[in-house]
């Protein structure tokens, strides 16, 4: 794997692409993006069962982010309806899982002993390997510190792990959580945080 961060930042000189918060709107386009990614991006990592039982239940849009406006989409610069990558943070307790994973917990965090969450970044197949990925992380690493968070944790998909551990951050120690999808496959999701430097931006 090349230098996350490097190719981030030759992406973010190049002003090809631009942020917007996501909308209600772009909901049914988010969830058939996340989709195509995990089956475009996962394979090795999850099986297609596994897939199946969690595009949409685990892995999907959440609508609270949404209307907390901390979702945010990436697109080419003329083209703002499309979905190259998204991705959010949380000042929510929440880890990660759209609207109807278990284990939701919408109270709000305290920026002075919590961790601020990344959440749910993924990048369409067709535009992945180009930085996008990691500058939609960057991005939501600037916000949350501008939302008075220094500390930061994720719930990372296994095909995750090896990306997020070059962008500086580790796996916590904690047990791997294991989610139960509704046709009885099991998901596997990692915890890992990154102290101090929060923004990578630099």
């Amino acid at each position: 794997m090349s230098d996350p961060i490097a190719d981030a930042k030759a992406q973010e000189a190049t002003h090809s692409f631009a942020f917007r918060a996501a909308t209600t709107s772009d909901i049914p386009a988010l969830q058939e993006m996340i989709g195509q990614s995990l089956r475009g991006l996962s394979i090795g990592h999850y099986t297609q069962a596994e897939l199946d039982g969690s595009i949409g239940f685990l892995f999907g849009p959440d609508t609270l982010l949404i209307h907390d406006q901390t979702y945010f989409i990436l697109h080419p610069i003329l083209s703002p309806d499309v979905i190259a990558a998204c991705g959010g943070w949380s000042f929510r307790r929440t880890l990660y899982g759209a609207d109807r994973a278990p284990g939701r917990m919408p109270e709000k965090r305290d920026p002075k002993i919590e961790r601020a969450s990344i959440r749910a970044i993924f990048t369409h197949p067709e535009w992945a390997r180009r930085g996008l990925g990691t500058m939609m992380m960057r991005y939501c690493e600037h916000k949350a510190k501008e939302g008075g968070f220094n500390r930061l944790e994720m719930g990372s998909t296994l095909s995750g792990v090896a990306l997020y551990e070059k962008c500086g951050y580790v796996k916590s120690g904690k047990e791997e959580d294991r989610v139960k999808c509704p046709n009885g496959e099991v998901i596997r999701i990692v915890h890992m945080i990154k102290d101090d430097g929060a923004d990578s931006r630099e």
